[in-house]
C-alpha cells in the first residue's frame, strides 16, 4: 500500500492560487456593496431625516446625522433637556434600507430590539419590535415632528 503524498504538485498549487485570487476578488466586491446604498440614496436619506426631532408629549428627542458615516446614520435618543448633567443619551447606528432607517436587533451586552424610522409626511415614525421574538409585529411606536431651531 502506497502512502499519500501530503504535498501539492506545482500545477495544483497554481490552480489553488487562481481560485484564491478569484475568491478574494468576489469577497471584495460583495463587501464593498454591503451597505447597499448609492450616493443618491444617501443624499435623499440625509435630506429626509437629518436634524433634530421631538415628541412634545413624551419630551423625547432624536438627533439624526450622517457625519463621517459610510452608509449609515447616527441617532441620538434622549428625554428631557440635553445638557451637561444629562447622561442618558442612547446612541444607535441605523442603516438605510429602501428609504427607511433600520436598526437591527442586537443581542450583545448592549441589547436592543429591531427598530426602524420612517418618514410619513412631515413626521417620523419610530417603531420597534419585541426582543428575542420572530414576530414581525411592532410593539412600540412613537411619532416625532421636526424640532424648531
Amino acid at each position: 500500500m502506497r502512502k499519500a503524498n501530503p504535498c501539492l504538485s506545482a500545477p495544483e498549487v497554481k490552480a489553488m492560487m487562481k481560485y484564491s485570487v478569484v475568491l478574494a476578488i468576489v469577497c471584495t466586491l460583495f463587501s464593498s456593496r454591503s451597505s447597499g446604498q448609492t450616493k443618491a440614496e444617501l443624499i435623499a436619506s440625509k435630506k429626509m431625516y437629518e436634524g433634530r426631532w421631538i415628541n412634545k408629549n413624551l419630551k423625547r428627542h432624536l438627533s439624526i446625522d450622517y457625519d463621517n458615516s459610510p452608509g449609515y446614520a447616527n441617532i441620538n435618543d434622549w428625554q428631557g433637556k440635553l445638557n451637561d448633567n444629562n447622561n442618558t443619551v442612547d446612541v444607535y447606528k441605523a442603516w438605510i434600507k429602501n428609504g427607511i432607517l433600520v436598526m437591527p436587533e442586537s443581542k450583545t451586552d448592549l441589547r436592543c430590539p429591531y427598530c426602524e424610522i420612517l418618514k410619513k409626511d412631515k413626521s417620523l415614525l419610530y417603531r420597534c419590535r419585541g426582543m428575542n421574538t420572530n414576530s414581525r409585529q411592532f410593539i412600540d411606536s412613537v411619532w416625532f415632528i421636526r424640532e424648531k431651531p
